[in-house]
């Protein structure tokens, strides 16, 4: 009789993204914003009881923005440490994006009055990118092709 034990398994089974969640301090505005700039649909809103938060759940691009926030609490504002600094803190950095025409996509935050932090800066030989902040400073990656 064999005395060995299975393999334990490494990583989780059968995981997919579902969506990425921020949280916000004004979730109709941040919405709005997302909707406008970012082209992404509205595709559920609601309140999450057991939390007390109302989110929204914003489709687009081939993945699910959760925006969340608890009315009535105090909020604590992202911070905006400029890039690249911000890498010098640990978490998440960046929603990253992925523009076929970044030339047209700058030219468009640019004429929505978008934060931009640079444009079109070129990071290597085939990878160029604009960065964006949102009303409220959660930083936007946008790469595409150098020009």
């Amino acid at each position: 009789m064999s005395t060995a034990q299975s393999p334990q398994p490494t990583a989780a089974p059968a995981l997919r993204l579902n969506n990425i969640a921020l949280a916000v301090a004004n979730l109709d505005a941040m919405v709005a914003w997302y909707v406008d700039v970012l082209g992404l649909a509205i595709a559920a809103k609601g309140h999450f009881d057991t939390v007390g938060a109302d989110y929204a759940m914003l489709d687009g691009m081939g993945f699910r923005l959760e925006l969340v926030s608890r009315p009535g609490t105090p909020k604590v504002a992202a911070k905006r440490t400029p890039p690249p600094e911000h890498l010098d803190e640990t978490g998440w950095k960046a929603l990253v994006l992925e523009s076929g025409d970044l030339a047209g996509t700058t030219a468009s935050f640019a004429r929505l009055g978008v934060e931009i932090v640079w444009a079109q800066a070129q990071l290597t030989p085939t990878i160029s990118s604009t960065m964006i902040r949102d009303p409220e400073g959660n930083l936007i990656h946008i790469l595409g092709q150098p020009e």
